[in-house]
């Protein structure tokens, strides 16, 4: 019995159980019990950290390679399957349109990962938050969209910090769906769930997100990589195309996510696509 207890504790602690194959099911139940293996928090003011010389010199390549030469923003304007892109389904959304009520959550700089975003991440998982105040308790449901405003991981973009410092938080906050596979590409998006028609009709959480600064390091390599062609962010659902993107929310409200890259500005492309949307969608009206 005191074997069997000392290879149990074994195995819990070093994580040798997850070498060996087992069901989703039975991987799901594992990884609840264990504990979260976070990165720590990025070293800022270390001038020894490897990874703060990567991200000087990530950002010097940037602005003598790409600032004034290429844009990766121009390049997905460029790859857009619709002419009239005030109506793209890869630029615009209005499948939160016709709701009665939305409720959404907001966050950014997210790029420390580890415990700090584990922490938002657990609250924003919730089905609902209750507060207690002098006289009354407020509760808040969990919001059906999340909104992220850039600098996803820190120091610098890369498959590691992306996986490592804002993937990994979310999923043990909230779990994506057993059948999906992180390594997968989506090719065609949004890849809705089995048994859901349109994006309209989908009911869990959602995600839409705008690149930072620290997003733009490698030129946008990474966040396109993984949240354009990515389905899923822990529990969360991306249906995001783009690096930019305009959402039609009830009652009039709008949202639009706008990609300043490294220059502080929108570009051409970006600009005409909001441009001609505001001119379709409220010509004639008072401003």
């Amino acid at each position: 019995m005191g074997l069997y207890i000392a290879n149990y504790v074994i195995e819990r602690s070093t994580g040798w159980v997850l070498t060996h194959p087992l069901t989703i099911s039975e991987y799901e139940k594992l990884k609840k019990q264990l504990k979260p293996d976070f990165e720590d928090m990025v070293p800022w003011y270390s001038g020894t950290s490897t990874d703060l010389f990567k991200t000087v010199f990530d950002l010097m390549i940037s602005v003598t390679l790409f600032v004034g030469r290429f844009d990766m923003r121009m390049m997905q304007a460029a790859m857009n399957k619709t002419p009239d892109e005030a109506n793209s389904h890869d630029l615009l959304y209005d499948h939160l349109d016709g709701k009665d009520e939305l409720w959404f959550d907001f966050i950014a700089d997210t790029g420390d990962g580890g415990n700090s975003t584990y922490a938002v991440a657990r609250l924003l998982a919730q089905p609902l938050l209750v507060i207690n105040s002098d006289d009354s308790r407020l509760t808040f449901p969990r919001g059906q969209l999340l909104l992220v405003g850039g600098d996803l991981a820190y120091p610098n973009p890369s498959s590691f910090s992306y996986e490592r410092r804002f993937f990994c938080p979310f999923e043990y906050a909230l779990q994506p769906p057993a059948w999906y596979k992180p390594e997968h590409i989506a090719l065609e998006k949004p890849e809705l769930p089995l048994g859901v028609s349109e994006l309209r009709r989908y009911r869990g959480p959602q995600c839409f997100m705008i690149p930072g600064n620290h997003d733009w390091f490698d030129g946008l390599n990474t966040f396109i990589r993984y949240i354009c062609h990515k389905s899923w962010v822990g529990g969360w659902f991306l249906p995001q195309k783009k690096s930019y993107f305009a959402l039609k929310l009830p009652n009039g409200w709008w949202v639009f996510g706008l990609d300043q890259a490294l220059h502080g500005d929108i570009d051409v492309y970006q600009f005409k696509f909001f441009a001609e949307l505001c001119q379709q969608k409220y010509a004639g009206r008072r401003k």
